[in-house]
C-alpha cells in the first residue's frame, strides 16, 4: 500500500501535474464517488473518450452503475460495474471526490495497486493525497476543469464529450440558477453548446422528466414531509417499504430534496432513505441549505461531506435513531454561527 501525504489546509493546484501524468500513461482505470451523479459521469466520461482520441485505453469503473436520469448521456454503457478480469493498468485517475476509500465507488485495491494516482476535485476539504492531484474548490464543477483540461491538452470537443461536460456543469450550478453560475461557467456552456450539446434535453431528463414509479415516490416523500424550527427545517424519510410499495430505488427520489428546498421560507431541506445490504441497515442523507448554513460542514460532522448548499452523508443502524440524531442537530445548527465558504 502507497503512504498518502497529508497536506494541511485546503489547497488550490494547478492542473500541470495532472496533464503531464496523463501524457506518461497509456492505460488508465478510472472512478468517481459513490452514488454518481452528472457531474460525476460526465467528467469521467468527457475525459475517457478525449483520452481515447489520443490512442489510450480507459476503463471507467463504478459499483453503483448510472442513475436512470442520467442513462440519456452518451457512451454510459460504457461505465462499468467491475473491472474487467484481464486489463492492465498504470495509471488510476479518481474524478469528483476526495479519493479516500469511503468515498469512491470502486474497490480502492484497485487504485492503490496504479504506478500513479491521478485526482481532479472541486471539493472543499480534499486534499492532494495521491502523485499528481489538481484541486480547485473556485470552480463550481468537475466538469469545467475537465473542460479546462481538454482545451489544455489541446484535444478536440466533439458532440458526445461536450454533452457529458454540459451535462455535469448543469447538474453541478442547477442548471445555471444557484450562485456558484460564474462567467466562466457561462462562456464554457456556451462553447458546449456550440460543439452539439443539447441544453434543452439536459434540463428536461436531469430535471423534469419522471418515471410513474417515481412520480407516486415524490408523492410519498411530500406527503411524510415534517416542517420544524418555524418553517425554517423541513425533512422527509422513505423506508424500504415505501420503495417497495412503488416498485422502485432509490435512484427514483433524485432531486426529491431540492423541491422540498424550494419550500417557502425554508432554509435547510433533508431527506432520509433507508436502505439494506449484505452488512444490514443504513440511511443515505441528503442535504441542501442556504450556503451561510455551510452544508457542507454539517455532513461532515456525520463522516460525509459535498458544498455549502449540498452534501451528503450515510450512517448505519435504526431508521428512526438515524433520523432523531440529524435532525436534532440540524435545529441546533440552525441557531449556530458557521465559518463562511473561504475565499481560495
Amino acid at each position: 500500500m502507497k503512504e498518502l501525504v497529508k497536506p494541511k489546509g485546503v489547497q488550490k493546484l494547478p492542473l500541470s501535474p495532472v496533464k503531464e501524468a496523463l501524457a506518461r500513461h497509456e492505460n488508465f482505470y478510472m472512478t468517481t464517488h459513490v452514488g454518481p451523479d452528472a457531474d460525476a459521469i460526465g467528467s469521467a466520461l468527457a475525459l475517457k473518450i478525449g483520452l481515447e482520441k489520443l490512442g489510450k485505453s480507459v476503463v471507467y469503473v463504478s459499483r453503483d452503475g448510472v442513475p436512470p436520469s442520467n442513462k440519456f448521456l452518451p457512451r454510459t454503457d460504457e461505465v462499468l460495474t467491475q473491472i474487467p478480469y484481464d486489463y492492465t493498468y498504470s495509471c488510476a485517475v479518481v474524478l469528483d471526490c476526495d479519493g479516500t476509500a469511503a468515498r469512491v465507488a470502486s474497490d480502492y485495491g484497485f487504485i492503490e495497486r496504479a504506478r500513479e494516482r491521478v485526482l481532479i476535485d472541486h471539493h472543499r476539504g480534499s486534499q492532494p493525497i495521491f502523485e499528481a492531484n489538481w484541486l480547485d474548490p473556485n470552480k463550481p464543477a468537475t466538469a469545467l476543469m475537465i473542460y479546462e483540461l481538454l482545451c489544455a491538452m489541446e484535444i478536440e470537443i466533439d458532440r458526445d464529450m461536450a454533452q457529458n461536460l454540459l451535462a455535469g456543469l448543469s447538474c453541478d450550478t442547477g442548471h445555471f440558477r444557484f450562485g456558484n453560475t460564474t462567467p466562466e461557467v457561462l462562456h464554457a456552456a456556451g462553447v458546449l453548446v456550440s460543439r452539439g450539446a443539447d441544453a434543452r434535453e439536459i434540463a428536461f431528463r436531469m430535471f423534469d422528466e419522471r418515471s410513474l414509479s417515481s412520480t407516486k415516490l415524490l408523492g410519498t416523500a411530500i406527503g411524510k414531509m415534517q416542517v420544524e424550527h418555524d418553517g425554517a427545517l423541513v425533512w422527509t424519510a422513505l423506508s424500504q417499504a415505501d420503495f417497495l410499495a412503488v416498485g422502485t430505488g432509490d435512484e427514483s427520489v433524485e432531486n426529491v430534496v431540492n423541491v422540498m428546498r424550494n419550500v417557502s421560507g425554508a432554509q435547510m431541506a433533508i431527506i432520509f432513505r433507508e436502505r439494506r445490504d449484505e452488512d444490514g441497515v443504513h440511511a443515505r442523507i441528503s442535504v441542501r441549505a442556504e450556503e451561510h448554513l455551510r452544508a457542507d460542514l454539517f455532513a461532515k460532522e456525520f463522516g460525509g461531506g459535498g458544498h455549502a448548499a449540498a452534501a451528503g452523508l450515510r450512517q448505519r443502524g435504526d431508521l428512526d435513531s438515524i433520523i432523531h440524531k440529524v435532525i436534532g442537530r440540524a435545529n441546533a445548527w440552525l441557531e449556530e454561527s458557521h465559518p463562511p465558504v473561504p475565499a481560495i
